[in-house]
């Protein structure tokens, strides 16, 4: 059998193998951009993304301007905390080590679901 065309699931943890872990943040990154410039287009959705490597440098996208997407994000953010209070004193209580576990796994789970 020459094979079946489905990929095996690899489990998503941190890869240990620096030039292996480089190379999966360059292909995924090229692929999470091209979905975000795909949803704009299909959706004409405005979308913003930025990402920074483990060495810090910094990768975005914009389907309009960043600032733009920002500016939009900042006002609807405020929006938002005018009328849930109690979000934001959720927030308040939620340390940066807290927050930054969320997102990594929000992160992972978004990856699984892929």
């Amino acid at each position: 059998m020459v094979g079946t065309g489905k990929r095996e699931r690899i489990a998503i943890r941190r890869i240990d193998n620096l030039a292996a872990r480089q190379v999966t943040f360059s292909k995924r990154r090229r692929g999470l951009f091209k979905k975000a410039e795909e949803l704009s287009i299909l959706c004409d959705a405005e979308v913003g993304l930025v990402v920074f490597s483990a060495t810090g440098k910094l990768f975005h996208f914009a389907s309009s301007s960043m600032k733009q997407v920002i500016d939009r994000y900042d006002s609807h953010s405020k929006t938002l905390q005018k009328s849930e209070p109690q979000s934001s004193q959720l927030q308040s209580h939620m340390d940066d080590g807290t927050c930054a576990r969320l997102k990594e796994e929000l992160a992972e789970t978004s990856l699984k679901l892929r």
